[in-house]
């Protein structure tokens, strides 16, 4: 066996051994401070305010987020244990008051998660499914980078704004002043 195949070897049979790290795209093997740590970013509860509001695709659900004094602010409630809930709660036109407006989702890592949420919706008599998901990267202390998107389908009853399955997608940052 050549050196290589050996010092690989060894750094799959002992992976907690030092010197079997890299560092980057070079052959180094030593393991640094920077490494083994990343920054973490803290994300308080709170209202947040939105900005970079920018369509993506089509608003054929007619929200406009990304017209001025549409969306000034989202609430954000991070429990402590690892569960983010964007939006508001209680909602009376939800089928499920205790669903979040823009979901609820576990982060998969220190900076990511995917909040959920799908409830039948009745507007003054019109009624639809509605499904929201939002992909959050937490890039800095209380800042969120977010892409959103809601559908709405099987609409029923008295519907005058929008009567026919939609989507719309935005991206926005959002900041806690």
């Amino acid at each position: 066996m050549t050196m290589n195949k050996i010092a690989l070897l060894c750094c799959a049979l002992v992976p907690l051994a030092v010197g079997c790290g890299g560092v980057g795209a070079d052959d180094t093997t030593t393991v640094t401070g920077s490494d083994l740590s990343m920054p973490v970013f803290k994300v308080v509860s709170g209202a947040y305010t939105p900005s970079n509001v920018t369509k993506v695709g089509t608003d054929a659900c007619m929200l406009a987020l990304d017209m001025p004094g549409n969306f000034p602010t989202i609430q954000v409630t991070n429990d402590g244990n690892g569960h983010l809930s964007l939006g508001t709660n209680n909602k009376p036109e939800y089928s499920d008051p205790t669903v979040y407006s823009n979901g609820t989702g576990t982060f998969t890592d220190s900076y990511h998660v995917t909040t959920m949420m799908a409830v039948d919706v009745n507007a003054t008599g019109c009624m639809y499914h509605l499904v929201r998901s939002n992909t959050v990267t937490v890039t800095a202390d209380n800042t969120l980078s977010i892409m959103f998107t809601n559908a709405q389908t099987n609409f029923a009853g008295t519907c005058t704004v929008v009567a026919a399955d939609c989507t719309s997608a935005f991206n926005y940052t959002a900041t806690k002043p």
